[in-house]
């Protein structure tokens, strides 16, 4: 009888092992609402865990999300235990296979209509302080990245600004200690909403396309046999709607 319950208890070992090394882990920058954010329970929410757990569904994987600030997305470190993460740019190389973009951000210059501010270029910046997301400066074309890139020091330009989340970021702009935001415009009428209590959040407000339409964001893998799974399951979830659902979820159009 001891030995039957040794190898059940053994077995039931193995299937729990087993269940683990198909659950993935994925990292992601959370304080992004309605993209990323941690609901009442803790859990992560919001369009970027809805879309990636949902296509890793449809390749037979379950995922669990850890949350790290931007600037420590990538690399992958050795040992981190890290599979994927989330909402990052760039290109195969480094063992580090990028998918197809999956969401996509319309970001734009905000400021307050009292501050006369006038952006009509990138380079009409240079005279305003701004605040941007973690490592904004490369996700906004080569030439913002060119003039708002860390020098040698690994010092920003005097008027950049990047806090450590977009909760930081917003609140930032709406304390007055900047001029200008640069945000996704979802984004930021998400915190605009969250912090009406707390700021006058119904000022008159300029906004300035000075950047392309749109910025996507891709999902990184370890495994490219993994990336690729993701990349069918995201065509087959445009193909039949139900990215557009989860979009809907959060009140947003569809960005496809």
């Amino acid at each position: 009888m001891k030995r039957l319950a040794a190898l059940c208890l053994l077995a039931f070992a193995s299937l729990s092992a087993l269940a683990r090394t198909d659950e993935l882990v994925a990292v992601y920058q959370g304080s992004r609402p309605p993209f990323s954010f941690r609901d009442t329970q803790g859990e992560a929410g919001g369009i970027e865990a809805d879309l990636v757990t949902e296509a890793l569904r449809r390749a037979g994987r379950r995922v669990t999300f850890r949350e790290t600030p931007n600037v420590r997305l990538l690399p992958f470190r050795e040992g981190d235990g890290v599979d994927l993460a989330v909402s990052v740019r760039g290109s195969d190389g480094r063992g580090v296979y990028f998918s197809d973009e999956f969401v996509t951000f319309h970001n734009v210059a905000i400021s307050r209509r009292d501050r006369h501010i006038v952006l009509k270029t990138i380079g009409d910046l240079d005279r305003y302080t701004f605040a941007i997301w973690q490592n904004g400066w490369r996700d906004l074309g080569p030439a913002f990245e060119a003039r708002y890139r860390p020098g040698a020091t690994g010092r920003f330009p005097a008027n950049y600004f990047q806090p450590s989340n977009q909760e930081a970021q917003n609140k930032m702009f709406w304390f007055g200690r900047v001029d200008v935001i640069v945000v996704d415009k979802q984004v930021f009428e998400w915190y605009r909403k969250q912090f009406s209590a707390e700021f006058n959040t119904q000022v008159a407000l300029d906004y300035h396309a000075i950047f392309d339409a749109t910025t996507g964001f891709k999902v990184g893998f370890r495994n490219r046999d993994l990336r690729d799974a993701f990349n069918r399951a995201l065509i087959d979830m445009r193909k039949d709607q139900t990215y557009s659902r989860i979009l809907a979820r959060y009140a947003l159009p569809s960005r496809q």
